[in-house]
């Protein structure tokens, strides 16, 4: 690295919410060590600190920088980045060089969650089983313990790899939950417009050698979907009901639907499932509550509705190993300067032409020297 300029690592800005307001309060801090870390002081035994390269967004995200109040700020948002590793403390395996994302959860090895220690700590946001606020990623350094980190393939791009461990390991959930029977090839799923878990969830499903049909308001879009490999898609602005076509697209009912909108979507979910089948309930974009009509269905389809929260380690380990035997790149939609992160939410809460994933390109100067 001789004769490449250094950072000063003295300091390290970060994205922070600073007030309540909403986006609008969104700021660059220059120096936001005092929330989480010094850059440059020791580091704790099996630490690591990372550059960050990108940050993605998550509807989570904008919820949280909506809502938050005065006792929980200032505030970094976000949970899913990628960095690279530039110093490290004792007792570790990682070394400089080293690319990583963090876990959405790090304390969740594997199996479905028992009890709320599982699901502690979540980056970028407020833990609702426990209380309090995990500071996010959204900021040049990290400091991280490297158990709750995990090494990413050399194919995917920063952007790419920035965008895994909310969207993408909630979308191998979905379809994969190792406490469920496994879907076998030709089964069918639904899927739910064109965001980023929805995305995943058709590519990872091709992979598997499943049936895809996917949702949208844009005849644009489910062209895009069907150039991914979707096997049919149904424009809901123009047949209100989607979850019927769906039914009979499948002959008889879509083995899987990976429910994004909720209450508003639960509705068309139940007309779409098989005799049997299962509702991932991932999100709930089309809202928290409403009415769901004939909810009877539910037991007299013997439906089974799970609840998905990201996912865990070792889905995490799988899902990497999917997509690096397949190659698969995850779909990112458009990528930010850092200096202008607050326009990236503006664009995710807008919601409208979005194709997959937002990101945030931080890329501090240590990740470049790193690679040199």
């Amino acid at each position: 690295l001789s004769g490449v300029p250094q950072p000063d690592r003295t300091m390290a800005s970060a994205i922070v919410l600073e007030k309540p307001g909403g986006r609008e309060s969104l700021k660059l801090r220059e120096d936001a060590s005092a929330l989480g870390g010094t850059p440059g002081s020791e580091l704790k035994n099996g630490h690591v600190e990372i550059a960050v390269r990108a940050a993605s967004l998550n509807f989570r995200d904008v919820v949280h920088v909506k809502y938050l109040k005065e006792k929980n700020l200032p505030f970094i948002p976000c949970s899913d980045c990628v960095g690279i590793v530039t110093r490290c403390g004792r007792n570790t395996n990682l070394k400089p060089g080293d690319r990583v994302c963090p876990l959405f959860f790090p304390h969740w090895d594997t199996g479905r969650p028992s009890n709320p220690l599982a699901l502690r700590g979540a980056l970028g946001g407020a833990n609702a089983l426990e209380g309090g606020m995990t500071q996010g990623v959204l900021r040049e350094r990290l400091e991280a313990h490297e158990k709750t980190l995990i090494k990413i393939p050399d194919y995917l791009t920063d952007a790419e790899a920035s965008t895994l461990p909310c969207a993408g390991v909630t979308a191998w959930s979905a379809l994969t939950d190792f406490s469920l029977d496994k879907l076998k090839p030709g089964s069918t799923i639904l899927l739910q417009g064109t965001g980023g878990v929805s995305l995943f969830c058709l590519q990872f499903a091709k992979a598997l050698q499943l049936k895809v049909i996917i949702t949208s308001s844009s005849d644009a879009k489910l062209k895009r979907a069907k150039d991914l490999g979707a096997d049919a898609g149904i424009n809901y602005r123009t047949n209100a009901k989607w979850g019927k076509e769906a039914y009979k697209l499948s002959n008889g009912g879509v083995d899987v639907v990976v429910d994004v909108g909720g209450a508003g979507t639960l509705t068309h979910a139940l007309d779409a499932v098989r005799v049997g089948g299962r509702i991932m309930m991932v999100g709930n974009l089309a809202g928290r509550s409403g009415e769901i009509k004939r909810l009877d269905r539910i037991f007299y389809k013997a439906v089974r509705i799970y609840g998905v929260v990201v996912g865990h380690r070792q889905g995490f380990e799988e899902m990497l190993k999917v997509m690096s035997t397949a190659k698969i790149r995850p779909i990112v939609d458009k990528v930010f300067r850092y200096k202008n992160a607050r326009k990236a939410f503006d664009y995710m809460a807008e919601g409208k032409n979005r194709f997959g994933k937002i990101v945030i390109n931080v890329g501090a100067v240590e990740a470049i020297t790193s690679r040199l």
